[in-house]
């Protein structure tokens, strides 16, 4: 089995071997100077022209994305503020709802 592993691992560095010699021996594609000074020119025209309608949904996303992280944070600091603030406001109600109660169980007329 490992005789078979090895003529595997040697064909496969064959066929590496030819393909890298292959690569090697291959000429570069002549490309005029005229062809490179428009692909340049192309380049710096599309860096410099304003952006397309076909971008504005990138920027959409983009301040989405903000205004959730914001609001995230907004009612999570607000949360936060109240849940200090309503645990005395709801142990202050329990007790006037407990007070009343007691209160009117006092008083036989009042319903």
């Amino acid at each position: 089995m490992s005789q078979l592993r090895r003529n595997e691992d040697i064909d496969l560095l064959v066929q590496t071997l030819m393909l890298a010699h292959k690569v090697k021996v291959q000429k570069a594609p002549h490309l005029s100077r005229e062809w490179a000074d428009e692909v340049m020119r192309d380049i710096r025209r599309q860096a410099n022209r304003e952006p397309s309608f076909s971008e504005v949904p990138h920027v959409i996303w983009r301040a989405a994305a903000v205004i959730a992280v914001v609001s995230t944070l907004f009612v999570g600091s607000v949360l936060t503020w109240t849940t200090g603030q309503g645990d005395a406001d709801f142990s202050a109600l329990l007790t006037m709802a407990t007070a009343d109660s007691a209160f009117s169980t006092l008083l036989p007329g009042e319903p």
